[in-house]
């Protein structure tokens, strides 16, 4: 309600109903103690406050629907008060803090709720079983301990077999013991009581317990739970060659290293369904690391179901883990080692990858790092190469550009527009033929010309077509080949042209062989393109790298196959780039000897080289000079719509500034569909070709 400027309102509540949320002095467990014991503090600390004030409001401000209570103070405002929750059951509570109950009969520990702004949230179990009390207790003897260390596994497994102990409060203890066992040192284990260990682990790690370790999250338990299972594996001694423990969340698989055996260490974990997608890690460890290690000790792998939901990374992080957790044990950690893991989730950014493992020194409780690893990504699985031991995983960003879709549309639409443009391009070609190529120097550009076309038109149809194709199929590997050719074709012609330019400028009025120009321009155009497209499918082809998987195009995962590729590629537009600012230097500084530009003739030679320049932009291909900021992964969106429209516009281009801006293309195209063309534009068109220096 609405009060006055100087209106006031009396704020009570009866203590006595504080006193249902105070919990008698009771036994308390472990992890759980602290707990149970700060909650019952608070509650028993705001039992005692005077429920009594008065509360002056501001004009127009309204007294807040939750209890409100205010502290030994009159004449306050409502927001000097705090906004309470209330429970029958529990009772009051401030906002930010926990009420707690008594847990039911031969249970220690409490029930809590946490009130968050005036409601209470859902009720947390932090109860603990007698059985799992009584084993805590009986851990803090360590020389006890280790005497009964085999008799206690198997009866905290029989345990969590036959209670429910995935509770959080039951949860925090069992970790604990976990703890207690792993904490000896001097013992061994047999396989019998691995395996019981691994089933408690097992257990509390199932996906029906993910909800308790969210509640707990706070306090580190995920990562006490994994150095406990680490340190655990350490004193497992096992008497066979190679051993497996296979659980339905967890797998422990081993050998023994013998120094005549000369084998590498792999082992697959590939028996795993997570969240109804079967998911593997492949562990890998060659003979030369594996002879670092004593004779007869053992490598162990663990895999995880599971963890990747327990250990999850900060809320604050914008990554997430996108494959199964694995922890490798040896005697010596610091070895080199190469994990391949499949994706949990494909449609995360590949190109974020970030090989990880848990750091217990990280954050006061432990946090992922990627000291010593590095990743590479193959198909839908991740390998990371470290040079370390310890538990592993991998983090990727969980979003993928939201303009992917867009610029796949974009460049669909740009193709076609460009495919259409280039057969009128052709069409265009065919028809002025004869009247454009009368001279040594026009007929030499309209050979380039065509063959770019060709070529261009040639990449644009077999991408649309390797959409459409499986990977790794015999069509799909000729579909790659050619097209790579073809592409790598048109940026050769684009330099031969480039070069012829070049000629034009510094030779103003030197002739130059036919022959030998188109000899060398077939020789770059194709046979350069070949020599590199049969080397890169050589290479690729032999270690089954050439074609994605799952997909018909190159793998540019592989870096070498990439470069062979792009360097020739940006190589060619930065000499196009360099020719054609030497085009603009030409125009604007004439060389000694040569006339003023004021002249007639020389004013014509200008115009003429500067509408080269404007048709080179185009066919030289020197809008794919933004290529370069893809060699930067984080490149801006802009960028990239930048990029997918003018490349994918090109064929617009050469339409536009390489064929109809050309003059003979004009005059031809006139003269042979409009028939009243007088004799002046004929003698015109026969003037312009012998002006035309390009």
């Amino acid at each position: 309600m609405g009060y006055g400027k100087d209106r006031t309102k009396q704020v009570r509540q009866d203590p006595s109903q504080w006193q249902k949320a105070i919990v008698p002095s009771i036994p308390f467990t472990s992890g759980v103690d602290d707990l149970c014991l700060k909650d019952k503090n608070s509650v028993s600390t705001a039992a005692n406050t005077e429920m009594k004030c008065t509360l002056k409001l501001k004009k127009n401000e309204n007294l807040p629907k939750s209890l409100v209570r205010c502290y030994y103070r009159s004449n306050t405002t409502s927001n000097d008060c705090h906004i309470l929750c209330y429970d029958p059951v529990y009772g009051l509570a401030k906002s930010g803090q926990a009420a707690i109950k008594e847990c039911p009969k031969n249970e220690t520990g409490c029930m809590r709720k946490k009130c968050e702004n005036g409601k209470y949230l859902t009720e947390e179990n932090f109860c603990v079983l007698a059985e799992i009390k009584n084993m805590l207790e009986s851990t803090k003897n360590k020389t006890e301990l280790a005497k009964n260390l085999a008799g206690l596994v198997q009866q905290l497994a029989n345990t969590s077999t036959n209670q429910v102990i995935t509770e959080p409060g039951n949860l925090i203890a069992t970790v604990d013991i976990l703890s207690a066992f792993s904490s000896l040192t001097n013992v061994s284990v047999n396989q019998s009581t691995m395996q019981n260990f691994l089933v408690t682990v097992n257990t509390i790690i199932d996906q029906s317990a993910l909800s308790s370790w969210k509640t707990v999250a706070p306090h580190n338990v995920s990562s006490q739970l994994l150095m406990s299972i680490e340190q655990f594996t350490t004193l497992f001694s096992s008497t066979e060659e190679t051993f497996n423990i296979t659980k339905s969340n967890i797998q422990l698989k081993g050998v023994k290293i013998n120094s005549n055996s000369h084998k590498d260490y792999k082992i697959n974990f590939s028996d795993f369904k997570y969240k109804n997608r079967s998911s593997s890690n492949i562990v890998n460890i060659d003979e030369k690391e594996l002879s670092k290690l004593p004779n007869s000790s053992l490598v162990i792998g663990v895999a995880y179901a599971t963890l990747t939901d327990i250990l999850d990374t900060p809320n604050n992080s914008t990554e997430k883990l996108n494959s199964l957790a694995v922890t490798i044990i040896a005697e010596s950690s610091s070895i080199n080692i190469e994990i391949v893991s499949s994706l949990l989730n494909i449609t995360l950014q590949r190109d974020s990858a970030k090989c990880v493992f848990w750091d217990f020194a990280q954050n006061d409780g432990g946090g992922w790092s990627s000291s010593g690893c590095r990743p590479e990504t193959k198909g839908d699985n991740i390998i990371c190469k470290c040079d370390h031991l310890t538990s592993f995983s991998s983090l990727m960003s969980p979003f993928a550009r939201k303009e992917g879709k867009i610029l796949e549309f974009i460049s669909q639409i740009t193709t076609g527009l460009s495919v259409g443009c280039l057969i009128i391009g052709l069409i265009i070609e065919t028809v002025v033929w004869k009247h454009v190529t009368k001279t040594k120097t026009s007929q030499t550009r309209h050979i380039m010309m065509l063959n770019i076309i060709l070529s261009l038109l040639t990449v644009y149809v077999l991408f649309m077509m390797a959409q459409y194709l499986k990977g790794n199929t015999t069509v799909c590997i000729v579909t790659i080949f050619l097209m790579k050719f073809f592409h790598l074709s048109l940026f050769f012609w684009m330099f031969t042209l480039a070069l012829l330019l070049l000629y034009h400028l510094i030779f103003l009025f030197k002739d130059f062989s036919k022959t030998a120009i188109l000899i060398m321009s077939f020789a770059l155009g194709y046979l350069c393109p070949l020599i590199i497209s049969i080397s890169t499918f050589a290479v690729g082809f032999s270690q089954n790298h050439y074609i994605q998987k799952g997909k018909c195009w190159l793998n540019t995962e592989e870096t070498y196959l990439n470069l062979l590729y792009i360097v020739p590629i940006l190589s060619i537009i930065a000499m196009n780039i360099f020719i054609t600012f030497l085009a603009i230097f030409k125009i604007l500084r004439p060389t000694v000897g040569e006339k003023s530009i004021n002249s007639t003739k020389d004013s014509n030679i200008v115009k003429q080289i500067c509408r080269s320049v404007v048709i080179l932009s185009s066919v030289l291909g020197l809008t794919w000079a933004l290529g370069f900021g893809f060699l930067d992964k984080h490149s801006s969106n802009i960028l990239d719509y930048a990029f997918n429209i003018l490349s994918g516009l090109q064929g617009l281009c050469i339409l536009i500034f390489g064929i109809l801006m050309d003059s003979k293309v004009q005059e031809a195209l006139r003269q042979k569909f409009v028939p009243s063309s007088n004799s002046s534009q004929k003698t015109k068109l026969v003037t312009s070709t012998t002006s035309n220096t390009y």
